[in-house]
């Protein structure tokens, strides 16, 4: 049985079953793929057809046409569409760009050009981003520190109001203040890694201890990321670190050297030299 298919707004074939499956297999033909083969009344996609057609079988009617009927438009889209060469999608012919004869949509563009480009990427492995993340704490924390440094007074005049054998009910009485005052520590020193982690990934693509280790942090591809994306990753980290640190672990195993939380945001930690 030989079938056709629309690439990029064209009719491409005859091409064989075999041949078919072939193309399938290296992603130029998708689900979404609008086909046609003697016996179909029309274009349809992939998807939905090629399961039912069986060499001989045939999937239609013998009325149906023995030449392929144009290839549709897509449906208020009007007459001049084509078809992304990356992920089949049916799209105004405005919003694709061109590389020779392949037209990719905006969404799949960014991640062409780079496979175009032939650029070649190299991921942080699990050692040098922990050192990244030593250095890291070790900002964060004399920053903290300082900032605290209010709070730190303001614990240490508490104890010394309960004096060195505190009753048991002064202990109680002061407890409520010890423990806000201890809460407020927590959520200053989470609030300096927040805004910290997001600063530095949003506007610089790498927190100071990255970059002293020529790493940066990118979208799959090769992009920057934004600062809600960097908050995310934030949050996610403390994910990876709940579950015994396996989250920080898999990196030294994950082909892209990815932990936990860049799976969840998507994310990569790559060499910027």
């Amino acid at each position: 049985m030989q079938w056709y298919y629309a690439d990029s707004g064209r009719q491409v074939g005859p091409v064989e079953e075999s041949v078919l499956d072939d193309l399938v297999r290296q992603g130029v033909v998708r689900d979404e793929t609008l086909v046609w083969c003697e016996g179909m009344a029309s274009w349809q996609r992939h998807g939905a057809v090629r399961g039912a057609s069986k060499p001989g079988s045939g999937p239609g009617s013998l009325s149906a046409p023995s030449t392929p009927p144009p290839a549709p438009a897509a449906p208020g889209v009007g007459g001049d569409t084509r078809y992304c060469s990356e992920c089949g999608r049916a799209v105004p012919a405005s919003q694709l760009t061109s590389y020779g004869d392949v037209s990719v949509c905006a969404q799949c563009q960014p991640a062409y050009a780079q496979r175009l480009s032939g650029a070649t990427r190299h991921f942080g492995g699990f050692w040098i981003r922990f050192v990244a993340i030593v250095i890291d704490a070790i900002i964060l924390g004399v920053v903290g520190l300082i900032i605290r440094i209010p709070l730190g007074l303001a614990m240490g005049g508490v104890g010394l109001s309960l004096g060195r054998n505190p009753d048991p009910s002064q202990v109680l009485a002061a407890l409520p203040a010890i423990l806000s005052l201890a809460g407020m520590s927590f959520l200053i020193q989470m609030g300096v890694s927040l805004a910290y982690e997001v600063y530095f990934l949003s506007t610089r693509g790498a927190t100071p201890g990255k970059m002293a280790l020529g790493l940066k942090v990118t979208r799959a591809d090769g992009s920057p990321i934004s600062a809600g994306l960097a908050a995310g990753r934030f949050f996610a980290k403390y994910l990876s670190g709940l579950i015994l640190l396996i989250g920080f672990i898999i990196a030294a195993f994950d082909r892209e050297k990815r932990a936990l939380h860049d799976h969840i945001c998507g994310t990569r930690v790559v060499y910027t030299r």
